[in-house]
Order: C-alpha cells, then structure tokens, then sequence
C-alpha cells in the first residue's frame, strides 16, 4: 500500500523554516493528502509568530495545540514535551497519518517521535545522525532509534544513522531541506526592501540599517547544562562585540530553558545604556534574516544557524562555547571560548572574510528529493530490529 496521508508537526520557528520545502512539494502532489500541526513556542508572538506567517505562505494549519510552558526551569521543556504527546495522541487518532514527520534535535520534536511510535505510525525524521555536544545530541540520536525514515543532510551524518543500527535503505543523503529557501532567497543581490523592514522593526538605538553597514549579527542560545553559565556569556559577547565601534544586531534567544536568563541580561544591558549601536529582533522570517546574514561582517553566538545557514551562504562565524562545538563546519566557522577575550581574539580573525559557499548541508533540493522518494515507497512494518 503506498503512503498517502502525511502529517507534519512544527513546534518552533526553526522547526518551520527546516521542513517547509517539503510542506509545499507535497501540498502540491495531488498524490498526497498532507496535514499541518502547529504547537509550542510556533504560537507565540515572542517566538515569531510563526503560525502566522505559516498561513502567509498559504499553507493551512489543520490543528494547533497550546502546549507551551515558557519558563526558565528545564521542568518546563519536560511539561511542553508531555503535553505535545498527550494533545497528538488525539490528533493522529483522528488523522490516522500514514507518516510523520519530525524535524532536527529540539525537544518539543521527541514528543512527536515517541507518540507515532506508540502508535503504531512510521516516523520520518529529517536532520538526523548529526553531532553537536551538548542536550540536543541525545535528543537526536533518540528520535533517530525511534524513527523508520531519515533524510540526513550530508554523508557524515548517512554513515551514523547506519551505525546506530539503522537499516541502510531506509536512510537518505538528501541534504537539509532549509538549504531549499536559502537558495531561493540568495537569487536576489538587492535587498533593499528588506533592509528598509529590518530598519522598522526590532528595538534599540539604531533607526536605519543597509545592506552596506557594517554590522554583527549576534544570536545566543541557552546551553541547558550550563545554565549558571548563560548570562555572562551573553554579557560577554555584548562586551566583545562593542569593541569594534560597528552596529550589532542581535536575535533574541529560542525558548529552551535558560531562555529568560538571556533576555533578561539583555534587558539590564540595555537599560543601563551598556550596549550602543545596536537593535535587537525577537525572532525574523527567513527571508529577512537571509539577507541579514548574509551582508553582516560576522556571526557570532552559538546557533546552527551560523554553521548551517552561514556554510550555504560563505559569511564568516565565531561559535562560542559548547553549544555546537562538535558540529560539521565549513571554513567559515571557527570556535572560541566563553571568555569575552578569546571571543574578541576570534572574531578579529574572522571580522569582513569573505567565503566560498559550500553545500556540506545540501544544494537546495531536499523537498523534491524527499518527496521523489515518498512516491516511490509501500507502507511497510514500524517494528524495527537493530541492524549488528
């Protein structure tokens, strides 16, 4: 029996913008019959508001769940997770998918995993069998062991899945399917009309921004296992970045644990005048924070985003901290330390580089490939056997 019903779940805006070229292809393909759940920090303003922007796209949103706990206690990312399961549950009852798909390392995504699992629904899960070093590594590979499909984004990644006892064939280098709307987004070279939305919005002391400035862009995660960590770090970044009397633009932090520990120092910072030159986004459609990227003098921060997105494009990058620091990179992505001088003494290196794009995380093609590859295959068994 061929697959038919596919259901996509999107919790976070990075969720979206990663499986969204697939969306679309199988939207399109009269073959399929495709449904949309969005939850968690998608339904939050301060998160993007990406359900929003969903519909924009001119997809429809079959069912939302409100499960969402937005503290700083990791106790929160536990409850978001719990809820997920217990609202999907009723969902795929009602749906009766044939597949599902869940995106990347987050940990409202495991829930996904687990519920179709039980449920007796093959799992397809994209961004698998990648390394990272810090929570999202376990996440990862344990939604991978629950997973029947895998559409990794490079050769690296193919070869763990395997080993992690993955039957082969069902694994496929199809490279990461956010590449997809990079590729469309970079086919312009004026960004103008960007440049005068990003001018409008955000908050801060800075009232234009161009594509010529001379800019940072800053974009600093929570890392979970350090959490006594996270508000100096931000505050030396801040400190680093000042250093060099150009603007900063900086993105505010996702909704892992921690989260409120960021922005709050931002906030301090920001009232105490410390920071100068500088305008802060709470989150931006990808097809604003492309060119923002793309034309700054350096990324800097601890988000894939860098590694990923900045590979595709060639815009230089400091990494700081663990968050990341195993992660497949480009030469465009160098590591530093937590400690504002290593962090400065990085990026002086990397500061204007120009560099060459590389695909290490795709061309720009998964969301056909993927779905060439649903055409093709039977329905087959969720029980699965380790492979040695």
């Amino acid at each position: 029996m061929k697959i038919k019903k596919i259901c996509f779940v999107i919790f976070s805006s990075a969720n979206y913008n990663s499986i969204k070229s697939v969306i679309l292809e199988a939207k399109k393909n009269k073959r399929f019959k495709a449904y949309v759940i969005v939850g968690a920090s998608a339904l939050q303003n301060k998160f993007g508001d990406v359900a929003n922007r969903i519909i924009n796209d001119g997809i429809k949103i079959d069912f939302k769940i409100e499960n969402q706990f937005s503290t700083s206690e990791l106790s929160s990312m536990v409850k978001t997770t719990g809820l997920g399961m217990i609202e999907l549950s009723d969902i795929f009852t009602q749906l009766s998918p044939d597949v599902v798909f869940t995106v990347g390392d987050r940990y409202e995504t495991i829930s996904t995993a687990i519920t179709a699992t039980y449920m007796n629904i093959l799992v397809a899960h994209t961004m698998g069998g990648e390394v990272t070093g810090t929570l999202d590594e376990s996440v990862r590979h344990a939604i991978s062991k629950l997973s029947h499909l895998h559409f990794v984004a490079n050769k690296d990644s193919m070869k763990r899945v395997i080993k992690l006892g993955e039957v082969p064939s069902h694994v496929y280098n199809v490279g990461c399917p956010r590449n997809d709307l990079l590729k469309k987004i970079l086919k312009k070279n004026n960004f103008k009309r960007e440049f005068e939305y990003l001018s409008r919005k955000g908050v801060g002391d800075l009232n234009t921004l161009s594509q010529n400035d001379d800019y940072f862009v800053t974009l600093y995660h929570p890392v979970t296992t350090e959490l006594e960590k996270n508000e100096q770090v931000i505050f030396n970044i801040v400190n680093a970045t000042s250093k060099f009397n150009i603007k900063n633009i900086i993105i505010w932090p996702n909704s892992d644990g921690g989260s409120e520990q960021i922005s709050k120092k931002l906030r301090t910072l920001r009232e105490l005048n410390v920071m100068k030159n500088y305008k802060i986004y709470k989150n931006l459609p990808i097809e604003y924070y492309i060119p923002l990227i793309k034309h700054s003098k350096c990324l800097v921060g601890n988000s894939s985003s860098a590694i990923r997105d900045g590979a595709f494009i060639g815009v230089p990058a400091v990494n700081v901290g663990k968050r990341q620091n195993s992660r497949l990179t480009s030469k465009n992505v160098i590591q530093s330390s937590n400690e504002m001088k290593d962090i400065y003494k990085k990026i002086k290196i990397q500061y204007g580089k120009k560099f060459k794009p590389s695909k290490l995380y795709g061309a720009g093609d998964a969301g056909k490939k993927i779905l060439q590859i649903l055409k093709r295959l039977n329905k087959f068994s969720t029980q699965k056997i380790i492979t040695y």
